[in-house]
């Protein structure tokens, strides 16, 4: 019986192949820009683009005026966005602008708000 062996791929074969793979992974979509993006990094947050949501939150957290500011500033972008905006860096910020905003609300009745240091 024969040697059941499959034949060598040669490199000619194999490096076009990697090279697509290689280049079509690592291009993104470039994402229009942000003035609610570019306020949250004028504020100091750095570079969001490349942060994870949960990260960017918890920025925001620490710097409640600027959440409560850039949550303001969502509010268009929320009406008008379409299924994929809150896969973009605008809309990772828009949520979790709203996510910290969310706990600097007062009660109109008392003034209180939801945390004790408040």
């Amino acid at each position: 019986m024969k040697d059941m062996r499959f034949p060598p791929l040669s490199l000619r074969a194999i490096l076009p192949v990697l090279t697509l793979l290689l280049f079509g992974s690592a291009c993104r979509k470039a994402e229009p820009p942000s003035a609610i993006v570019d306020s949250v990094r004028e504020a100091g947050a750095g570079d969001v683009t490349a942060a994870s949501e949960p990260g960017i939150e918890d920025w925001l957290r620490k710097h409640q005026d600027v959440a409560v500011q850039v949550n303001a500033m969502c509010a268009p972008a929320r009406q008008n966005g379409n299924a994929e905006w809150g896969d973009t860096t605008e809309g990772k910020v828009c949520l979790a602008a709203r996510n910290a905003a969310m706990s600097t609300y007062r009660s109109p009745r008392d003034g209180k708000g939801y945390h004790p240091n408040q």
